[in-house]
């Protein structure tokens, strides 16, 4: 499938996604959403992908939603729900990806771009970059998802203080804070990021399919129904390379994979 505003490239298990709309700091547009959206679907079907990681081109992941777009299609009856619709059906196929999904940030990922990030399982970021949810600066509210997603990764209070002051943390911070798992020197982003998903390569995708799942859909539920959930699927059956995995536990070597 050919894209636009995005680049996809797959090596190794890992399908790299670039945003690729410098010349607007990879402002969310919604034929981006549409591509992102699309993008995921794909690799979530591709047995030759175990891990994808999704970054910016040029200075920045990415700026928030493309504001111009945004105000045209708000003059047009309809047309701005279903756009903030659009990209709640985009956030969530990345959420609900059967991979791994990294999210890799430099620069700045500030508004919906943040959304982005929050949507994947794991991220990283240079020290110096900028994150955070200026909604509150213009008077707006997010519509995609950070009053729910980002008080469940840092915390209500914390949270609240973003989400109200509008304020931007740095990488640094933002790994202190939980937001990202990891922030790295500028100079050795690309080579820190490589080595982040290459890690996450090598292991199972149905067991990596199911934590996924279990972590996701079990963080909704109280804490007995997480867990029923997680007995009933040990127990319906081997999962992926588990007996692959037991046989080398017990012959002290890796998994072959």
């Amino acid at each position: 499938m050919a894209y636009s505003n995005i680049i996809l490239e797959k090596k190794d298990r890992i399908a790299w996604i670039t945003l690729n709309r410098p010349h607007a700091l990879n402002a969310l547009s919604r034929e981006t959403m549409n591509e992102i959206r699309e993008v995921f679907e794909d690799i979530g079907q591709d047995d030759s992908v175990r891990v994808a990681v999704i970054r910016g081109a040029g200075r920045c992941f990415g700026a928030g939603a493309d504001l111009k777009q945004v105000r045209e299609l708000a003059a047009i009856p309809g047309e701005g729900k279903r756009l903030i619709e659009n990209w709640h059906r985009t956030l969530f196929a990345v959420e609900r990806c059967p991979k791994i999904v990294i999210a890799a940030v430099h620069g700045m990922a500030l508004a919906g771009s943040l959304e982005l990030v929050m949507a994947c399982d794991l991220a990283i970021a240079t020290e110096d970059a900028h994150l955070g949810d200026q909604h509150m600066n213009y008077n707006l509210v997010p519509g995609g998802s950070a009053t729910q997603r980002l008080p469940r990764l840092i915390g209500t209070r914390k949270a609240k203080e973003l989400l109200f002051s509008g304020d931007w943390v740095t990488g640094k911070e933002a790994e202190r804070l939980n937001l990202v798992n990891k922030a790295v020197p500028p100079d050795r982003f690309h080579e820190e990021v490589a080595a982040f998903a290459t890690k996450f390569a090598s292991k199972d995708p149905d067991a990596a399919r199911l934590i996924k799942e279990l972590v996701n859909f079990g963080g909704q539920a109280d804490l007995f129904t997480g867990i029923t959930m997680e007995k009933l699927a040990v127990t319906s059956g081997p999962v992926g390379g588990a007996e692959e995995g037991l046989a080398a536990f017990a012959e002290k070597r890796k998994p072959e994979s």
